[in-house]
């Protein structure tokens, strides 16, 4: 038989769950809704900034005198993100005529303050206080060099290199070689855009004290911003007695055709990428007459010595598909036959190796 006492307890549990239950759902839909019209009241607010000061900037950049006022606090966000975005289009004495601007209107107080924020907050106020130049803020960017993030890390060196480049450069490249985690394309972007020359200087003192598995990506990143000081180092490397990597590195980089005779000094290499990459270089620097020094790679053991052998060989002053094809005839070797088919083929269809 039920026991009408437990029954109606049950029934005063379930009825408190249930109100409890629509209380929590109800609280719930509140915040969501809350924080909904929060952001979409941060939208209409930064969009209504950005609005304002990029017609602002753009009169300045067109030479008009403005009446300017501080920036609100709400302003910070929207002003920041037109600034960065204006800046990446103009040119350096361009992107001067709007230092005044920041300057009048509180920028850099309004982005130090924006430094202590999240992520976003404090990539996109490094990128500001970059384009403002201000050299009193440089020691404040030093310590996001070393952010653990590599995106805000890499912000900071970019916008330290535009406040004060021999400084910015003389802490960025020896760092180049302990951050790993930088992307290669990123950093070189940053050197290239160096325009004083202190990068390149610093990346050559770098490449004194580099071991050989940090030279070579050293020697890649100079070759990128000083093609002529990278060749005096990939002439000094070539002719000592580095590893087989940095050779093989060097290879890809030389381009000066007073380096030919010394490129042709490691086409028979033990090594089949160094022999491989010497067989490219020549073809980029060779004379008509290297092709005798290309012809015998054509039997080479190694697949891609002998692909890169023949893409040489069609690429040397004279030669063509007609001339190729005549080499290949007297070819005793299949392979060498092979690959030179294959080489004419690509080339009949435009494949860019």
């Amino acid at each position: 038989m039920d026991n009408p006492v437990n029954e109606a307890t049950l029934l005063i549990v379930a009825y408190w769950v249930a109100v409890l239950t629509l209380v929590l759902a109800f609280s719930l839909l509140s915040v969501i809704v809350f924080l909904r019209a929060r952001s979409r009241r941060r939208e209409r607010r930064d969009r209504h900034a950005r609005l304002h000061w990029s017609q602002l900037m753009q009169r300045m950049l067109a030479g008009e005198e403005l009446q300017l006022r501080p920036l609100g606090q709400d302003e910070v966000a929207g002003f920041i993100e037109t600034w960065n975005a204006t800046h990446e289009s103009l040119s350096r004495a361009e992107s001067a005529r709007l230092l005044p601007l920041g300057q009048r209107v509180g920028l850099a107080d309004a982005a130090r303050r924006m430094l202590r924020g999240n992520y976003h907050d404090r990539a996109m106020a490094i990128i500001a206080l970059g384009h403002l130049r201000e050299q009193d803020m440089f020691d404040e960017l030093v310590p996001f060099l070393n952010d653990h993030s590599p995106i805000v890390s890499l912000c900071a060196a970019h916008a330290l290199g535009q406040v004060d480049p021999p400084r910015a450069m003389a802490i960025f490249v020896p760092m180049i070689l302990k951050r790993d985690d930088w992307m290669p394309g990123s950093v070189a972007r940053i050197l290239a855009r160096n325009e004083d020359g202190s990068a390149a200087r610093e990346l050559d003192s770098a490449l004194l004290h580099a071991n050989t598995s940090t030279m070579a990506k050293l020697v890649r990143f100079l070759a990128e911003i000083d093609s002529a000081r990278a060749a005096a180092v990939i002439r000094q490397l070539l002719d000592s007695s580095v590893d087989d990597h940095a050779i093989s590195v060097c290879l890809q980089l030389v381009n000066d055709r007073q380096d030919r005779e010394r490129v042709a000094g490691f086409l028979d290499a033990s090594r089949w990428h160094v022999r491989m990459h010497a067989a490219s270089a020549l073809g980029r620097l060779g004379e008509a007459t290297d092709a005798e020094r290309l012809e015998p790679m054509l039997a080479d053991k190694v697949w891609w010595v002998r692909y890169r052998a023949a893409q040489a060989l069609l690429a040397l002053p004279g030669m063509g598909t007609a001339a190729l094809r005549q080499l290949q005839q007297r070819q005793d070797d299949a392979y060498g036959r092979d690959i030179i088919d294959q080489v004419l083929s690509e080339h009949d269809m435009g494949v860019v190796a």
